[in-house]
């Protein structure tokens, strides 16, 4: 009985030895499949900022900081090495999605187009490319209007619903290039027959999206990174498995203890 015991236990041991010893292959496989995928799949630069336009000016600007930027985005030699890092990779695309929500006023209605220029600039104030794109309120005649607000006149009243619009604007074309972008500076620009200070819309609030759009085989491998390190990590433990079973097989699979045979006798011997 006592010998069966003992078997048992051993075989436990055994057993608990190679399952630790798989869990620690296995481990290391994860480990070196994420360091792989880290090292080769490059994320999207994804920045959201909200604007605060400076209505002092004929042309409201407004600056949004994506490395360094102190309002004019020129800093000393000292500062540009300290923060000389690329925050954008280079050759991405990048996409601004330009939101501003303007209230249906009459002053709105009455301005029309107006134009929205977003300038990229680089840590010492360089203008790498400038983007314009016109804009104006969404076109509602007036017995439209009427109805719309005859239908919205409880929740007008109430104040869960207010008389405004949210324009969308998508500027693209600008890829990153050797001087890499530290600051966006966005401006509305004055329409040229008003008078110093007018022809610039009226703001509830405005806000900015920045996203890169990776090149074609590193957007592939960001899309399926999950899969790929599924695929990369399996394949590492079937490997370092494999290498272990031919070069450290004692160490995978413990050699279990011969038993004692006992001794037979020579014929003739008595």
């Amino acid at each position: 009985m006592l010998n069966v015991a003992c078997k048992c236990g051993w075989g436990l041991f055994y057993a608990v030895y190679v399952g630790a010893v798989l869990f620690g292959l296995l481990l290391l496989s994860l480990m070196l499949g994420g360091f792989m995928i880290n090292r080769v799949a490059d994320k999207p630069f994804v920045l959201k900022e909200v604007l605060n336009f400076d209505y002092t000016k004929n042309s409201p600007e407004a600056f949004v900081s994506i490395t360094s930027c102190d309002g004019s985005c020129k800093e000393s030699n000292e500062m540009l090495k300290i923060r000389g890092v690329r925050a954008i990779p280079r050759d991405h695309k990048l996409e601004i999605t330009l939101s501003m929500t303007v209230p249906e006023s009459e002053y709105n209605k009455n301005l029309g187009m107006f134009q929205v220029r977003v300038d990229f600039l680089s840590a010492d104030g360089q203008t790498l490319n400038s983007i314009r794109r016109p804009c104006m309120l969404r076109f509602r005649s007036e017995p439209i209007r009427l109805v719309q607000t005859f239908l919205k006149m409880v929740p007008l009243v109430t104040g869960y619903v207010a008389e405004i619009q949210t324009l969308s604007l998508k500027l693209k074309g600008f890829a990153e290039k050797d001087i890499p972008t530290a600051c966006l500076k966005v401006m509305i620009e004055q329409r040229a027959e008003f008078r110093p200070g007018a022809g610039i819309p009226e703001l509830y609030d405005a806000s900015l999206s920045l996203e890169s759009d990776l090149p074609f085989f590193k957007k592939v491998i960001w899309k399926w990174r999950k899969t790929l390190y599924v695929w990369i990590s399996m394949s590492l433990f079937v490997m370092e498995l494999l290498f272990a079973l031919v070069c450290c097989r004692p160490l995978v699979i413990p050699r279990t203890r011969s038993r004692d045979r006992p001794t037979s006798n020579p014929p003739g011997s008595r």
